[in-house]
């Protein structure tokens, strides 16, 4: 009879329980408490990066540092880097890039070439003072400042490609295509 009692009691107790006093972590999965924090897909297979180092630059011991490629690799993209400035020229006249990391001295000759193609620039600026860098973030749009780590670079790309498939978005529906 005790038995009955006392089960009677844990099976009314554990019914009507609320739903306030669940365990830690169980209150996200209700569906009207969700907290959300996703991101746009970002498809980094489909992504063209394209990655200039003069040698002897210091962008070009940056790479090397924080081994660029083998980051990005793992991470899903597929590099291409280049050292010579022809070999650069003639990437950047026939690929079709999303984007192209540069040293910020690099950048003006980028852009003469490029006539046709709008790829995202991303200037990576190397001990520059606040005004300069300033002024490099009003003329490009994304300006990467002395990076240290390889995330930084991802970080950085992971947006860039983001901005720029939003852009395609609206220049497809914009012409209806």
């Amino acid at each position: 009879m005790i038995t009955r009692i006392s089960l009677v009691a844990l099976l009314s107790l554990l019914v009507g329980l609320p739903v306030e006093m669940l365990a830690c972590g169980d209150k996200f999965f209700v569906p009207s408490r969700g907290m959300q924090y996703q991101r746009r897909v970002i498809d980094r297979e489909a992504a063209t990066i394209l990655l200039y180092a003069r040698p002897g630059s210091v962008l070009n011991a940056t790479f090397a540092k924080v081994a660029i490629q083998a980051t990005l690799r793992k991470a899903g993209y597929q590099p291409t880097m280049m050292s010579s400035a022809t070999e650069f020229q003639n990437a950047l006249r026939t690929g079709s890039w999303d984007v192209i990391v540069v040293d910020l001295a690099d950048v003006p000759p980028i852009q003469a070439a490029s006539v046709g193609v709008a790829p995202i620039i991303l200037p990576v600026a190397h001990d520059l003072a606040k005004a300069a860098l300033d002024v490099a973030k009003k003329e490009y749009r994304h300006v990467l400042k002395s990076p240290t780590k390889s995330q930084a670079f991802l970080d950085a790309i992971d947006q860039a490609i983001t901005v720029r498939a939003k852009a395609r978005a609206r220049s497809v529906t914009r012409t209806g295509v």
